[in-house]
């Protein structure tokens, strides 16, 4: 991930917890090969853990949410901040 000042730091994955560690293969597994999100949010485990049980309970049917409006969503999210992916 990268701002105008630079790279932000992400956390050494070796370092990861058990659970974390398990939660990262579940990761490339399901969601993304590029695990830069990830180990950025888990220099900080508690807002990872938040950020993974949202996206669990988002893009799972515990929600209520249209899928094709979740999509819409992310869809101008990243046109709004000029996402390259």
């Amino acid at each position: 991930m990268a701002n105008d000042r630079g790279h932000l730091p992400k956390a050494d994955a070796s370092s990861l917890t058990d659970e974390l560690a398990a939660r990262r293969q579940v990761w490339f597994d399901k969601a993304y090969e590029d695990d830069n999100l990830f180990l950025t949010l888990a220099r900080e485990p508690e807002v990872l853990r938040m950020f993974l049980d949202w996206t669990g309970f988002i893009y799972t049917d515990r929600s209520t949410l249209d899928p094709a409006m979740v999509e819409l969503c992310r869809i101008r999210l990243a046109h709004r901040n000029q996402c390259v992916h």
